[in-house]
């Protein structure tokens, strides 16, 4: 059923790349579902395998769907959400691909060094077959590039986010990282050992799938609508822009669209505040030049022309250069519309006033200095960690006292100075803290650069965000060595 489901919508979005081959997310979509179809398909073959050696090839085969799936995955975020870092997607496809050819180098599968046995169990009222085996450590190159994935997807989520497109963020992107996650965990599990079940990995990527359709529907319901309007009446067609005008007015929204051919730009009424363009003046793309910082123009120039050689949609944050001598910061989006002979003939798109933001961002960064300045300026040792326990910052006198690199302290690496006698005891202490966001003091022994050990008390605290989101812990280090030799004396 899961599989002619994931086979239908295949075949539904290539229909609709045939028809608009601009479309490619949904061809990377289509393939993706096909390939979870095969993955199903495999994975009931597993359960029904009769031999170790029907299993082992089974296996090996199962790989060469999840590369399908996770490849087509990285593309459909790249060109669906127009996010994700692309030296990290070609690592996540990269070190997949090293899985893969892993995968056909070992004997049964990367999964296995030797199935050992093949067991029946009950599965939902049938007896299914589990295999018995020595773990293949390579397996963990697989694993890795799951790994990287969630990592890639997460980046990808953050910029939509950012960017304000949360409905995305929030479906699509969760979706991912969900699906991918409990896919992982399963498969984790049961080739470890850890469970005893077969391989159901499919179904979570099916629910991958359905949530990958149903943002790819809600866009086509947002064309059709937008095709329906078109049809409408030309009073109709007034009366919605007028309408539209008022509500972009509203949300601070400018519309434009340029006719490339005569070179000719109609813009709103907010549209033209936003640039401080007269009402009845005369608007082409040298007046839209003009208008722009002179220090954004030539990338402006390039983000514009790259979206007119290749239909990639327009995007772009600068400064305009009010009549007044204010500058103001706005956010451009736009897509390209070609003739039927392949040349680019109108552009339409949104501006939105981004100043506050972009102010913001500018007090965040300058008030991130300034706490750096007075952490590696303070007397004492300073920390600060995530939401995942993990260590993020380190202050100049912590790195002088330990002797060692920030690269080499982050994440767990500080722990690595810690007198092993006082490892566990403080790790304890600051899980146990760290999970009841309570305040804590604790002693320990921490290597000093020159390699004697010296008694530290660190006194963390939790911190949170302008929200009172809890965004991690923040400590404090002192060497007490010497008050504690007093006291002992």
């Amino acid at each position: 059923m899961g599989s002619a489901a994931c086979l239908l919508l295949a075949l539904m979005h290539i229909v609709v790349w045939w028809k608009d081959r601009k479309a490619r997310a949904n061809l990377a979509f289509s393939v993706m579902a096909i390939a979870v179809a095969a993955l199903a398909v495999l994975e009931l073959a597993l359960m029904r395998a009769e031999t170790a050696e029907q299993f082992g090839i089974t296996v090996r085969w199962m790989h060469v769907a999840a590369w399908v799936i996770i490849v087509s995955l990285v593309g459909f975020v790249r060109l669906y959400l127009n996010a994700g870092r692309r030296w990290l997607a070609w690592t996540v496809v990269g070190v997949r691909t090293v899985s893969l050819i892993l995968n056909f180098a070992f004997w049964p599968n990367i999964n296995f060094r030797e199935i050992t046995a093949l067991r029946h169990i009950p599965f939902l009222g049938e007896s299914v077959s589990v295999a018995s085996g020595v773990p293949n450590p390579w397996m963990l190159v697989a694993q890795a590039s799951l790994l990287l994935l969630v990592i890639f997807v997460v980046d990808a989520t953050i910029t939509v986010w950012r960017r304000g497109e949360r409905r995305q963020a929030l479906v699509l992107g969760g979706s991912i990282v969900l699906f991918v996650v409990l896919a992982t965990a399963e498969a984790v599990a049961i080739t470890w050992g850890i469970i005893s079940m077969p391989m159901t990995a499919s179904l979570f990527y099916q629910g991958l799938v359905a949530a990958m359709a149903y943002e790819l529907s809600y866009d086509v319901l947002r064309a059709a609508a937008l095709a329906r309007r078109l049809q409408a009446s030309e009073a109709e067609l007034r009366e919605t822009h007028q309408r539209m005008d008022l509500a972009t007015s509203a949300a601070g929204l400018g519309i434009w669209v340029w006719d490339i051919v005569r070179d000719e730009i109609w813009i709103s009424e907010k549209g033209r505040a936003l640039f401080g363009f007269e009402p009845l003046e005369k608007l082409d793309i040298d007046r839209f030049r003009n208008a722009i910082h002179p220090d954004d123009r030539n990338f402006l120039r390039e983000a514009l022309q790259n979206s007119l050689n290749t239909g990639v949609d327009y995007e772009a944050e600068h400064r305009v250069l009010l009549p007044n001598g204010e500058v103001r910061w706005l956010n451009e989006r736009g897509s390209v519309e070609f003739s039927s002979e392949g040349k680019p003939a109108r552009m339409r798109g949104v501006s939105r006033d981004v100043t506050q933001r972009k102010l913001g961002e500018q007090a965040l960064l300058e008030s991130e200095a300034r706490f750096r300045t007075m952490a590696n300026t303070a007397p004492v040792l300073i920390w600060m960690s995530g939401l995942d326990k993990l260590c993020t910052f380190f202050n100049k006198p912590w790195l002088e006292f330990t002797g060692r690199t920030i690269e080499q302290e982050l994440g767990n690496g500080w722990a690595e100075g810690v007198h092993p006698d006082d490892f566990q005891s403080c790790l304890k202490t600051y899980v146990e803290a760290f999970d009841a966001r309570q305040p804590f003091v604790m002693q320990y022994r921490l290597r000093r650069y020159d390699g004697q050990y010296r008694w530290i008390s660190d006194n963390g605290v939790p911190r949170y965000d302008s929200q009172e989101n809890f965004a991690g812990y923040i400590g404090s280090c002192m060497d007490v060595t010497d008050l504690i030799s007093k006291e002992e004396a």
